[in-house]
């Protein structure tokens, strides 16, 4: 039960994110290194960040509990650094530094969402 209620959600949304990344965009002028793009970098890394820490604070092992939130974090990033190499090799995407950082700022975000108790 723990498995569906808690990590289920996250790997079903992890896969989400990687079958997004997998289509092609055609190509595109230079943008800006604020736009519509890094919102959506964030708001669907914040979704990641906040079941992540969700999992790890309800559906993991005691040893993991005391830094669940950081290693949430760790975990969300990470996966943001698989998602940009995947992209790689994805024609006509590219990896970006600035579409990291806005996966990080996202992940943490959702923590913050988790934290105030919301949901």
């Amino acid at each position: 039960m723990t498995f569906t209620r808690y990590w289920l959600p996250v790997i079903i949304w992890a896969g989400g994110i990687f079958i997004l990344s997998s289509f092609s965009e055609f190509p595109s002028e230079i943008q800006p290194i604020v736009s519509f793009d890094k919102f959506w970098h964030t708001l669907v890394y914040a979704g990641l960040g906040f079941l992540l820490v969700r999992a790890f604070d309800k559906g993991a092992k005691d040893k993991f509990k005391n830094n669940f939130r950081l290693i949430a974090l760790i975990c969300a990033i990470l996966y943001g650094v698989s998602d940009e190499f995947h992209q790689h090799f994805v024609p006509e995407r590219t990896m970006s530094v600035f579409d990291l950082i806005f996966d990080g700022v996202g992940a943490f975000l959702g923590q913050l969402v988790y934290r105030s108790k919301l949901f």
